[in-house]
């Protein structure tokens, strides 16, 4: 086995430990950084796809056992999600044929993550009042239309989409929304790996399973730390994971690639300073 598979597999792990301990899909952290080593649009959001598929996978069985899952409504979202990744997955790979794929996923993601930075990191007035849809199925509906359009646009699972709306705009508790989340983005993943698949994009099957396997040793470690830490700071610290990729996809676009992959590293080696000191701290505490 080429040495290089060697490196996805150590890759896998560290995006697993931030996505254990932020409870995120890895997609999020390996698209962007897929572009930035140079890999083609589709490539990088089939790679991240097969990544994402690992976690949704275990994730769906953790909260069928916890019960969390509501199957009715989980097959809605996820039904018309698996629309919403039809539409994307050709818009992906035409906007690729005119060289545009890179800039539009870019762009999209760096308003995603700016979007959910401001939430994170901005305190808001809570008045204690939710405003749902007053028609249920239309609620779930569009939430897997937009979820799964995302999903296959930028090689997510969907899950941070589709939680806040079930909450927002369904009406969930967030523990349902969580379960309910995970089992409707297993077949947003599934459908969106399988098309990039049949439009023949060249997927490399045993990177993705190294990502995998590093990623489903990385996440209990990172789900083992959040206990150190109280909501509050995770909550902050996610909004500056977020600003910070988005700094990161900003500075490839404008062509500093150096300086987007610098961003990134420094990133992932100061949070895990961060969790080894206060992991000791707890210990010797």
């Amino acid at each position: 086995m080429d040495l290089a598979f060697y490196y996805f597999l150590i890759l896998g792990f560290f995006i697993g430990i931030i996505s254990g301990f932020f409870g995120i899909g890895g997609g999020i952290i390996l698209t962007p950084l897929l572009l930035i080593l140079g890999y083609a649009p589709s490539v990088a959001i089939a790679t991240s796809l097969m990544l994402t598929l690992g976690s949704t996978v275990s994730g769906t069985i953790s909260h069928l056992r916890l019960k969390n899952v509501v199957w009715r409504d989980s097959l809605v979202v996820g039904g018309v999600g698996i629309i919403g990744s039809t539409i994307a997955t050709p818009l992906v790979l035409r906007l690729e044929e005119v060289n545009g794929a890179h800039l539009v996923i870019s762009i999209v993601y760096i308003g995603l993550l700016l979007y959910f930075a401001n939430k994170f990191l901005r305190p808001k007035a809570t008045t204690g009042e939710q405003t749902g849809w007053k028609n249920r199925y239309l609620a779930l509906a569009f939430t897997g239309l937009f979820a799964g359009f995302i999903s296959s646009l930028l090689g997510v699972s969907g899950g941070f989409i589709i939680t806040p709306l079930l909450v927002g705009i369904v009406g969930y508790e967030l523990k349902r929304a969580v379960g309910t989340s995970i089992a409707s983005a297993l077949l947003i993943v599934l459908s969106g790996l399988v098309n990039y698949t049949v439009a023949s994009t060249n997927i490399d099957i045993l990177v993705g399973i190294m990502l995998i396997v590093g990623a489903l040793l990385g996440a209990p470690i990172g789900a083992k730390q959040l206990t150190h830490f109280e909501s509050p700071f995770v909550k902050k610290y996610l909004g500056i994971f977020y600003l910070t990729v988005a700094v990161s996809v900003l500075l490839e676009i404008i062509g500093w690639n150096v300086a987007s992959l610098s961003v990134l590293v420094a990133l992932s080696l100061i949070f895990l300073l961060t969790l080894l000191i206060y992991s000791r701290r707890r210990t010797n505490g």
